[in-house]
């Protein structure tokens, strides 16, 4: 195999990006095998990647064996980073729990051999149903060391989808948290127990009678002389699930090796190589951890490069921004769009009480608007430039495009460049290539090593909706054009798709719940737009003649929390008529975002 030379450092001016970006496309397996070699290898993979979206087919590494843990804490710690903080955990106390990286490897491998005790053994699951918390990231690091493939589950999802899930990834543990995410906390994990019988449950935090703490489980584990697993690169790491449909669960089986190699690549790239001085030592996962984005950007990632991580017992708030300002070594921040928004809010025309910056700030999800970056650079960092925005899809797993922090490879509102190794295509309706500026549809014509496969019984949904529409292209359902420079600009989604608190939501998906009510007749969604995001109303049409308006309100709004989750219900359900439609029946959605707006009445 030809190698190819890595650069220590990325180039900062933007012409000698774009040749380095093109080098790496000519020379696309020959990159990515010099990245993979960057980690531990158990088994050395005889080749780089076999692919046919025809299928669809991706398989990165093949026959390679690697560990994710081991790669995360013990080839750190060999680096003779043991005793740098690996893990910080702000509680609401104002408290912050520390682990270097020899204690976390102490706790996971303690974690490990209590699995290994129970009997759980390489290609089994558990399920984590747990917010962002330290014992997230044990559990996950012990399930990888013995090979053990884990699913998060949101602690925002109402019980019985909580069971759904766990049921349909046939897991053989649950460990759970009487988080704060549940307002009846001790009734969801009793409910959750109930509907799954006979299954084990762990609980971490305060006991609950009748249920096993986290804490009892490990209590006896004897870690020593416990090895490690030795799974195959395409062995699944983790299972993320979508939604539901017809009875099964969609979603994406995220693969070892694939996963870790481009984790830790993007990651280095963005926080370490970009930088010439300010490099990060730690880094604030403000995302959902259950997300694949959290996953690369807020553990696998940060881990495998050395960099410690950050989590908050709450939603971040000014004063906790200033205590990690003033007392972790220079830390940057990983965060949804709407977090700049809630911070502008908390601080009005104040300042914070501290002097220090972030060293990057990473906004994942939508592209964060220019006003929002110029106050970034006001507040929190020491520059526009080092607010980068990084382009993820459930289906990505890792940043596809994303900018950089230097002034000639980020302009503010950009999605920025492919990522080395990656090359994002626009094309037209009919499949042909768009012009400089000229808007399309976001393809790919290659996969990515941490590309997903589809959850199992989902296949042929997975290659109809992503590989159906453009034959030979990954289609991702959003519209962009590129500049003449190569920045990639969002031009927005083409699919139904809406995102409300960070969740991605199918507005067919929600109104078929909707019809589902026995007072229902029809539903339709759309998006308004706030100062931090994107609410959602629901327009409803009801079977028979309603007495009551308010009280139907209320019984929909507890439906949805009961079949989709909390988050789901909307900022205002208006009970109407009839929909407007055109002569073809299809839905008016711009006459129904005008009536949610105000500026059209509900005839």
């Amino acid at each position: 195999m030809e190698s190819i030379d890595l650069v220590q450092k990325l180039p900062t001016r933007l012409d000698a990006f774009r040749r380095l970006h093109r080098h790496t496309l000519d020379h696309r397996e020959q990159f990515w095998a010099a990245i993979a070699e960057q980690l531990q290898w158990q088994t050395p993979f005889s080749y780089v990647v076999k692919e046919d979206f025809s299928i669809p087919l991706a398989s990165w590494f093949w026959d390679g064996q690697i560990n994710a843990a081991q790669n995360a804490l013990h080839r750190i710690i060999e680096k003779g980073k043991g005793d740098a903080r690996a893990l910080v955990f702000y509680q609401k106390s104002g408290d912050a729990y520390t682990l270097t990286f020899n204690e976390l490897k102490d706790k996971v491998l303690r974690l490990a051999a209590a699995f290994h005790r129970a009997g759980l053994t390489q290609g089994d699951c558990i399920a984590l149903n747990l917010p962002n918390c330290p014992e997230f990231v044990i559990s996950a690091l012990a399930a990888a060391y013995l090979g053990i493939t884990y699913l998060p589950i949101g602690c925002h999802l109402p019980s019985s989808i909580v069971a759904e899930d766990i049921t349909a990834s046939r897991a053989k543990l649950v460990i759970m948290a009487n988080s704060d995410a549940y307002e009846e906390k001790k009734s969801h994990a009793r409910t959750v127990r109930a509907l799954l019988e006979d299954l084990s449950i762990l609980i971490s935090g305060e006991t609950i009678e009748g249920i096993p703490t986290l804490e009892e489980y490990m209590a006896k584990a004897d870690p020593s002389g416990l090895e490690p697993a030795c799974p195959e690169a395409n062995h699944p790491l983790f299972t993320v699930y979508e939604n539901r449909l017809a009875g099964k669960h969609v979603g994406s089986v995220f693969p070892t090796g694939g996963f870790l190699v481009q984790a830790h690549a993007s990651f280095d790239d963005i926080f370490n190589k970009a930088l010439d001085q300010d490099k990060p030592q730690m880094i604030v996962n403000t995302l959902d951890i259950y997300k694949a984005p959290a996953q690369a950007y807020g553990l696998w990632g940060p881990l495998t490069n050395g960099t410690g991580i950050i989590l908050i017992d709450e939603d971040l708030r000014v004063n906790t921004i200033e205590d990690i300002l003033n007392e972790q070594p220079n830390p940057a921040l990983l965060c949804p769009p709407t977090l700049i928004s809630e911070v502008r809010e908390q601080l009005g025309q104040g300042q914070l009480n501290t002097s220090k910056r972030f060293s990057v700030i990473a906004s994942c999800g939508n592209a964060l608007p220019p006003r929002l970056v110029k106050y970034a650079d006001s507040i929190l960092v020491k520059g526009p430039e080092r607010v980068v925005n990084l382009w993820v899809q459930s289906k990505s797993g890792i940043a596809l495009l994303n900018s950089y922090p230097t002034p000639e490879l980020n302009r503010p509102g950009t999605l920025g460049f492919g990522a080395l190794g990656v090359e994002p295509i626009i094309i037209n309706d009919f499949g042909e290539p768009c012009k400089t500026n000229i808007s399309g549809n976001l393809v790919f014509s290659q996969s990515w090593p941490a590309m997903p496969m589809a959850t199992p019984g989902t296949t042929e949904h997975f290659k109809k909706t992503y590989f159906s529409k453009f034959k030979g292209y990954f289609f991702t359902y959003d519209g962009v054009r590129s500049d003449k420079d190569g920045f990639f600009w969002f031009m927005g989604r083409l699919d139904d798709s809406i995102k409300v608190k960070g969740q991605s939501l199918g507005a067919s998906l929600i109104e078929g719940v909707l019809t589902s009510h026995p007072l229902v007749e029809e539903a339709a969604i759309i998006s308004t737009q706030n100062k931090s995001g994107e609410d959602i109303v629901i327009f409803v049409v009801p079977r028979n003649k309603i007495q009551d308006e308010q009280k139907c309100v209320d019984q929909i709004k507890d439906y949805i929390t009961d079949k989709i989750g909390r988050f789901a219900v909307p900022k205002k359900i208006i009970i109407t008529d009839q929909l407007p439609k055109t002569a073809t029946g299809k839905l008016f959605r711009s006459v129904l975002r005008r009536i949610a707006a105000g500026e059209e009445p509900l005839d």
